[in-house]
């Protein structure tokens, strides 16, 4: 099945986080489901997943990416982005114009 951008976006608009803790920002998803996880990956084009034990019975799988690679992540996103995520965004690339 051919996923797109736009599920992409909405999927990272459910799971996915936007921070900018220290030096540099980081956009990340986290979830239980790996092939969906893999999906979303491939739709980006950019980072790679690892597997988190953090819960006795339940494995997670997170997608990161960390400074400057995360531009063109959120440039892409945001227009699909709903407005708490997007003003994140914002502010991200904002951050790293002035960089």
């Amino acid at each position: 099945m051919h996923r797109s951008l736009e599920w992409a976006a909405g999927l990272f608009e459910g799971e996915g986080y936007i921070t900018n803790s220290g030096k540099y920002p980081k956009v990340g998803l986290t979830m239980t489901d790996e092939d969906v996880v893999r999906e979303f990956v491939k739709i980006i084009g950019v980072g790679s997943y690892r597997v988190r034990n953090r819960f006795p019975n339940k494995t997670q799988y997170e997608w990161q990416v960390t400074g400057s690679k995360c531009k063109g992540i959120l440039e892409n996103l945001l227009p699909y982005l709903g407005n708490r995520r997007a003003y994140k965004a914002l502010n991200i690339l904002d951050s790293l114009e002035l960089v």
